[in-house]
């Protein structure tokens, strides 16, 4: 039998084809997690919460399911067909969106989220680990960061489209669907948005199953795909100051970005008095074009900074890109005026999209085959129990216990901004020296030798 190591790449135009979909379902899967952001002022009125409340379905009650399923479900990447583990992970969380448009309460709603957290917690771990099985070296950066675009299409199209449908559901009002009930505006909007990942996740069906490359040299001498989970933490451990700082610093970058990305627009509306559909086009186009922008910026300056002879070239983008996020994104909240927050938006939020497509391959081309989809959930899991599950909350935490002045809002976000993004560049200065040593291991590692 053909060794899997040796056998070549799909094709361009098959790689392309499970790229796209693999795109299209990222920006489905941000878009169904981030239309709550949207909605904050209907559902707090129809289920009579604070901000902190609301804060935990935007974050918790999401990122906490998110992250701890997505352990189980990256050993499985690892191991078993990441094209079915794909296809049912979309299929699952489009029906719980659905569901959660057809909540009637606080708890319904919060248990609702938490299934779309255990099926968004599939698809990742399964997805880097077909993009670099499917794109040779010198193509895999741009293809992984083409990926990552969908973090901030998907937020953007979640503001924008999410702003027109709640607009065009509320000037028909409440709607009375069979079985279903009555569906307030808010509903609707989630409902729509929720539906269409139902025939996504029939076309991954269609994406074929690359082999396995870039594996690691068991104990025994074999390369076989499925490694003891001793295994994995002996290596994760040998090179923890890598993997740590890693995790932690994006979790940073992850808290202030998750942050913002949860109240902008009630900020929009709360304090400058923006429509829903005002406040989601504006703050949405930003995302949608300086944030795609910025995660194409990442991919090609660190690539310029390998050329140059930069082994920690992944690891020093990412540290530049957040020191230069940290003035404009404080200056931004605090402006006083909505046209100068909006335009210092523009470099806040390009510097500090750079990190997303260049950190997730910071992390997988410094790991073997056998071990990426368990690391990339170990990465979920740190960056969105403090990221997503942590950063809204804390948001929430200094406008409502801190500033305890709603209108306050603007001094939260520039609070967080800089806190966070100080914090994530420290950690990737102190993890430069230790990344350069695992690029020089890649592609070279002797598990025996890790006994």
């Amino acid at each position: 039998m053909k060794n899997p190591i040796h056998e070549e790449y799909p094709g361009l135009g098959a790689a392309s084809y499970v790229l796209a979909l693999l795109f299209v379902a990222y920006i489905f899967s941000f878009v169904d997690r981030q239309i709550l952001s949207l909605l904050v002022g209907p559902i707090r009125e129809d289920f009579g919460i604070t901000d902190f409340e609301f804060s935990l379905l935007q974050g918790a009650a999401f990122a906490v399911i998110y992250t701890f399923a997505g352990l189980p479900l990256g050993r499985l990447a690892d191991r078993f067909s990441r094209r079915f583990l794909i296809s049912g992970s979309v299929m699952f969380w489009s029906l719980m969106t659905v569901a959660c448009g057809m909540t009637r309460s606080f708890g319904q709603l919060f248990v609702a989220r938490m299934g779309v957290g255990v099926g968004e917690a599939g698809l990742s771990p399964a997805a880097y680990s077909l993009i670099l099985d499917s794109f040779r070296p010198q193509h895999a950066g741009y293809a992984l960061s083409f990926y990552k675009l969908g973090v901030k299409i998907g937020a953007g199209l979640a503001l924008v489209i999410g702003g027109v449908l709640y607009d065009f559901y509320a000037g028909i009002g409440t709607l009375e669907l069979p079985v279903i009930g009555a569906v307030a505006p808010w509903q609707a909007t989630i409902m729509s948005v929720g539906a269409p990942g139902v025939l996504l996740a029939v076309l991954l069906l269609t994406v074929r199953e690359p082999s396995r490359k870039a594996l690691a040299t068991n104990a025994d001498g074999s390369t076989s795909v499925e490694l003891p989970l001793s295994t994995v933490a002996r290596f994760i451990w040998y090179r923890r100051r890598v993997y740590l700082t890693l995790f932690f610093g994006a979790s940073m970058m992850a808290m202030a970005g998750y942050g913002n990305a949860a109240w902008y627009p009630e900020f929009l509306f709360r304090n400058y008095g923006l429509s829903k559909s005002e406040a989601g086009a504006s703050y949405g186009t930003i995302v949608l074009t300086a944030g795609s922008l910025g995660v194409l910026f990442g991919a090609w300056f660190a690539n310029q900074l390998s050329r140059r002879g930069h082994a920690d070239a992944f690891v020093r983008t990412i540290l530049i890109t957040s020191v230069l996020t940290i003035v404009p994104s404080v200056a931004a909240p605090l402006a006083g005026d909505v046209q100068l927050t909006l335009l210092l938006l523009w470099p806040a939020e390009f510097f500090s999209a750079s990190y997303i497509g260049v950190l997730a391959m910071a992390m997988v081309v410094i790991t073997p085959n056998q071990m990426r989809g368990q690391i990339t959930a170990m990465y979920i899991f740190v960056t969105n129990m403090l990221g997503l599950a942590v950063g809204a909350s804390v948001l929430a935490a200094f406008t409502d216990f801190v500033y305890q002045d709603e209108s306050l809002l603007n001094y939260s976000i520039a609070s967080i901004n800089g806190l966070f993004y100080p914090a994530a560049a420290v950690l990737f200065l102190y993890c430069m020296p230790a990344y350069r040593q695992a690029d020089s291991e890649a592609g070279q590692w002797d598990l025996a030798s890790e006994q």
